[in-house]
Order: C-alpha cells, then sequence, then structure tokens
C-alpha cells in the first residue's frame, strides 16, 4: 500500500488551483476588454450613421446659401458645423493634388496632371475615418488643347 503524502497532495491542489484562478481572471479581463471593444464599434456605427445622415443635409442647406445668399441661413450652417466638428467630423481637404485615400474622381478635365479642378461634392472624415471621399474633378495634362 502507498502511503501519500497529504501535505504534498494538498500543496500541488493549491498549486493547481492558483493556476486555474490566474487563467480565469485573465480570461475575465479577455472578456471584458472584447465586450468593451464590440461596445465602442456599435457606438461608432450608430454615430457614423447619424453624421452621414447629417451631412446629407449639409449638402442640402450648403446648395440653398449658393442659391439665396442668406445671412441668416449662413449663421446657420456656421452652427451646424460647430457642432458635427465638436463631434469629430472634419473636411477634406482638396486644394491640394488629387489623393485616391481621401477622394473620389468622378471625372478629368484639362489641367494640370493630378491637380484637382472643381470638387462636386465634398467628403468627410469621423475622428480621422474617411465616411466620405470627396467627388471631384481631376486635371490631366493630355486633355489639354494646344
Amino acid at each position: 500500500m502507498k502511503n501519500k503524502s497529504p501535505k504534498l497532495d494538498t500543496s500541488t491542489e493549491v498549486q493547481e488551483l492558483k493556476e486555474k484562478l490566474a487563467r480565469s481572471l485573465a480570461d475575465y479581463a479577455n472578456l471584458e476588454k472584447r465586450i468593451e471593444a464590440q461596445r465602442q464599434m456599435y457606438v461608432t456605427l450608430a454615430t457614423v450613421s447619424i453624421i452621414t445622415k447629417m451631412i446629407n443635409v449639409l449638402d442640402d442647406l450648403y446648395l440653398t446659401y449658393g442659391h439665396l445668399k442668406d445671412d441668416g441661413l449662413k449663421i446657420t450652417i456656421d452652427k451646424f458645423v460647430s457642432i458635427l466638428t465638436s463631434e469629430g467630423l472634419t473636411e477634406i481637404k482638396t486644394d491640394t493634388e488629387f489623393n485616391p485615400e481621401t477622394m473620389e474622381c468622378i471625372a478629368t478635365a484639362p489641367g494640370e496632371d493630378n491637380q484637382i479642378i472643381s470638387v462636386e461634392k465634398r467628403g468627410y472624415s469621423l475622428n480621422g475615418q474617411v465616411i466620405r471621399p470627396s467627388q471631384v474633378i481631376v486635371g490631366k495634362k493630355d486633355q489639354l488643347t494646344n
């Protein structure tokens, strides 16, 4: 008959339980991080959806202002843009050459290669992420008339 030392079994069991507890705590911490990341993703998706709808309204306001040139409308547009900016929205700069990461070329026209000729629709990024690229007309040198 084997004589098992209770002390040896107990210390081994305690060590195994400590390891299981450590793994369980690590698993729980990872679960909390994953849940927080998913929550952030859902908040971001909801924000993008709402901001995208608001951008369409902003487009209409700019179009209306182009026809009316009303000072009250300009003040309203500025307030609206201020609110959207405070939520992380920024307009994509189109005063440089064409950038395919932030712009969509919808046509080319005679002009300097890769230079923006005109902006047909403003583009926006939300917290550094492009949510709508600028729609632009890009210059192409071979279309220049001699």
